[in-house]
Formats: structure tokens, C-alpha cells, sequence
């Protein structure tokens, strides 16, 4: 197992619980009745080439979290399945104050990606770079072929990816402008190609997160979100926290920079 170190994510006032069980979808059941989902962190599914990944990752996860664990609830209710989301936290190390995240480790086991959303913010830089040493070492769900990094000018791969969650890298090459969308296109204008939209509402805040759309023509950027093929293959993203900045000597192996702004609510129903 890699060595992770302690979190920088926020650390005050943890709540201590006792814990009953783990299930499928990584969500911690406690015996008080409670459930919690860690925030910023959407596990592994099964695949075609893995299908007991889930079981696998929820076997191991069992093994590692302790009888009780530290979180801190980040909403004041549960979500419409009874779920809170909590960043939680494993105990300090010997010698050590700080608490290494439990979202952190699972993200460098592989055993999750980053899932943008408003309460995951303060812990957003920390997640990133946790899945990045993961894809870095082909770790869990990132030796799946199904899990890859896809090309946005590799039009074939969409395909078997219809209404799922994936992360496309690629070039922005324009900026189309219409009354209800931005789309930030990949390929020439009408080809069918990969294409990002943003809402002209959600526009304001890619603009108060310190730049405009098109301020990403020839950037690389890594996107993540519900692949739509409706229309073309699309994904949809309402806020800077779905998109990563990837430097000119890094790959689809690297975290690449966040933008730090709040994400769109990923509230959908778990499978």
C-alpha cells in the first residue's frame, strides 16, 4: 500500500462514531443509524474486464477503516437517501497530530475518482493530486481500460460511455457562443466532435473564477462530467471545478491544475 500523507484538508471539530459496516458504493454505515458519503469522491463501478471491482474495493476499504471513525457532516441534513456527506478521517499516525484523509487513500488506491461538488472544495487540491499518483501507477481502477483518460478527438471511445461520469483531455480549438450555451469545441465547428457546454448563467462564474471561455482556446484541459451523446458527445459543467488546466509536458497521468471554484451538485442516485 502507498504512503499517504496527512491531509491538508480541514481538520477541526471531528466527530468520533462508531462504525458498523461498509457496502458497495463505499458509504459508511454507522451503528447510530447514520450514513455517511464521503465528499469529493465517486467510487468504482464494475466494468466489462472487472465486474466484482465494487466488491473488491469495499472488502479492502472494510479492512483498513478502523472500528470508529473521525468525520465532520458537511450539510445540516441528510441528502433525499439518508446520506450525509462528511470528509472523514482515519487516525493520526504515531508521532503525529494530523489525520490522513480516508477519501485521499482511496483515491491513491484507486479505488475512486475526484467527483467535483461544492463540499469537496477545501479538499479539492488534495483529492486531485491523490487520484493523479493513482493513474501515475495504473493503481485500481485506472489499470481498466474502461476507466481510461479519454481523447477528445477519439470519437470511437464514447461510444459504450453513454450517461456515465468520464474524464476527457483534450485541446480546446474554438469557442461557439450562442444565445442559451457557451460550447468550448475540440474539432472544427459542425463535425460532430467533442464538445463541452456551459449554461450562459454559469458563465459568470468561470468569469469570477478569473478568466472567460475563450481564455481556454488552445489551452489542454482535462474535463469531467455525464458524457451526453444526444447530440454529439458532450459533457455539460456549470462550474470551473470540472475542468483541470494540464501543462504542455503532462499527460493524461498527471493532476494537472484545479480551478478553485465551487462545483455543481453531483446529488445523483447512486447505482
Amino acid at each position: 500500500m502507498p504512503s499517504l500523507a496527512a491531509s491538508v484538508c480541514p481538520g477541526v471539530g471531528i466527530e468520533e462514531a462508531a462504525v458498523a459496516s461498509v457496502d458497495q458504493r463505499l458509504e459508511v454505515h454507522l451503528k447510530d443509524g447514520r450514513i455517511l458519503r464521503l465528499a469529493g469522491f465517486e467510487p468504482l463501478r464494475p466494468t466489462p474486464d472487472n465486474p466484482d471491482f465494487d466488491t473488491i474495493a469495499r472488502d479492502v476499504f472494510a479492512k483498513v477503516i478502523p472500528g470508529a471513525i473521525g468525520f465532520i457532516p458537511l450539510a445540516r441534513t441528510p441528502d433525499r437517501w439518508d446520506r450525509i456527506p462528511v470528509f472523514a478521517f482515519l487516525p493520526p499516525a504515531a508521532n503525529s497530530a494530523a489525520r490522513p484523509s480516508l477519501a485521499a487513500l482511496l483515491l491513491t488506491l484507486g479505488y475512486g475518482r475526484f467527483m467535483p461538488e461544492p463540499e469537496a472544495h477545501p479538499c479539492q487540491a488534495t483529492f486531485l493530486a491523490a487520484e493523479a499518483d493513482a493513474r501515475a501507477r495504473h493503481s485500481g481502477l485506472w489499470q481498466d481500460p474502461y476507466y481510461a483518460v479519454v481523447a477528445a478527438t477519439d470519437t470511437g471511445a464514447f461510444a459504450e460511455k453513454a450517461a456515465s461520469n468520464v474524464i476527457v483531455e483534450g485541446r480546446v480549438s474554438d469557442v461557439d457562443v450562442r444565445p442559451r450555451r457557451s460550447y468550448l469545441l475540440f474539432g472544427p465547428r459542425g463535425s460532430g466532435g467533442f464538445a463541452v457546454t456551459i449554461l450562459q448563467r454559469d458563465v459568470k462564474i468561470f468569469e469570477r473564477a478569473g478568466f472567460d471561455v475563450h481564455a481556454l482556446i488552445g489551452k489542454r484541459i482535462r474535463v469531467r462530467g455525464l458524457l451526453d451523446l444526444r447530440f454529439g458527445p458532450q459533457i455539460a459543467v456549470s462550474d470551473p471545478a470540472s475542468v483541470e488546466f494540464v501543462p504542455p509536458a503532462e499527460g493524461a497521468s498527471g493532476a494537472g491544475q484545479p480551478v478553485e471554484a465551487k462545483a455543481a451538485d453531483p446529488d445523483e442516485k447512486p447505482q
